[in-house]
């Protein structure tokens, strides 16, 4: 009876010379999959936390666009419009604590 062993456990024994890789290249490759993996987790507990991960892959893509889409008109609206607003608030502020402070 002979033993089972996976495909890769065979290849190794057989030749490890073929599967011998530079740490260096190893080292600088590890950042990737981590990262990529990270992302994959997060995205994960994105579709876990949301509840999307039992729709049909389109109408995930169709709620994830306009969440997106979304968070992008608020952040756009943000940019444009509270630097204005902040400056006339400080604007009649300033100048009511003037007023106030010399009379």
């Amino acid at each position: 009876m002979t033993t089972r062993t996976s495909y890769l456990d065979s290849m190794t024994s057989s030749n490890g010379d073929i599967w011998k890789t530079n740490k260096k290249q190893q080292q600088q490759s590890d950042w990737y999959y981590k990262l990529e993996e990270a992302l994959q987790h997060f995205y994960m507990q994105f579709l876990l936390t949301t509840t999307l991960y039992v729709m049909e892959p389109w109408e995930r893509v169709l709620v994830i666009s306009i969440f997106l889409l979304i968070i992008l008109l608020f952040t756009y609206s943000a940019f444009i419009f509270i630097p204005f607003h902040v400056h006339n608030i400080l604007k009649s502020v300033i100048s009511t604590a003037w007023d106030v402070y010399i009379h």
